[in-house]
Parts: C-alpha cells; structure tokens; sequence
C-alpha cells in the first residue's frame, strides 16, 4: 500500500514537470517588450534638508524628465522608513515631459540625528529600480 502511494505520486510529480517545461511556454512570449523601456533622468539624486527642528514635516521635490523613446510608467515609490511619504505620478510620463516626486519627511522622534533616507523608485527602465536619497541633521 505504501509502495503504492510513492508510486503515484512520483508520477503526479513527473507528469507536472514535464507538462511545466514544455516549449509551447517559451513560443509564447512577448517579445515586443523587450527594448521599449524608457529613461528617467533626474536633476538630483539627493535632497538635503540641512538643519530642521525636531517635530517638524519638511517637503521637497525630485525633478525628473522622461529621456527615452517610450512612455515612462512609475510602478511604484517607496521609503525605507514610514516616517518619509512619497507622492509620485500615476500616469504615463511621454518622452520629453518632466515630473515630480514629492517626499515629506516627519522628523518627530529624531532629535539630534544626521538622517539618510533611501526612496527607491520602480518604473519601466533599465535598470527598474532608481534609488534617491534625503538627507537632514535634526536638532
């Protein structure tokens, strides 16, 4: 009986690898994606804040200009921390415009501090990941 069941399930097993590597699987794939990422150039990498009080909500901005041939499509902007927030455009850059992304940063709790923040942005470019930076000592 045990023999049995080892049995048949190395043939469920054998039979869902073979059918999960066929060719039909790579027949199928979109290759028009490949060489239609954009380009996204930003004025600055790094915002620095200098000196803020502690308690105290700072904004700034990263300019940045679509420098492909393609739409520019954020997918998504994200701090390493929840005391930066980002707002970024949701809609597809054209080559040519410019966009922003806001950062505010909470300095409650950081007193006496040199902060680095790291925002990663994830968009249709190569590589897909920008990574920004803001800086702040708070006193």
């Amino acid at each position: 009986m045990k023999r049995s069941v080892y049995t048949l399930l190395f043939a469920v097993s054998a039979v869902l690898f073979f059918t999960s590597c066929s060719k039909k699987a790579a027949d199928d794939l979109d290759v028009s994606l490949i060489g239609k990422s954009a380009v996204i150039k930003f004025d600055n990498d790094v915002l620095d804040f200098h000196t803020i009080n502690e308690g105290e909500k700072v904004t700034g901005s990263f300019k940045f200009k679509n420098t492909g041939k393609n739409d520019l499509i954020i997918s998504e902007v994200s701090a390493n921390c929840g005391c930066t927030v980002a707002d970024y455009p949701h809609n597809a850059v054209k080559p040519g415009e410019t966009g922003m992304i806001s950062v505010t940063y909470d300095s409650k709790g950081s007193q006496g501090m040199r902060i680095e923040k790291m925002i990663t942005v994830l968009a249709n470019t190569e590589p897909s990941r920008t990574v920004l930076k803001i800086t702040a000592t708070v006193q």
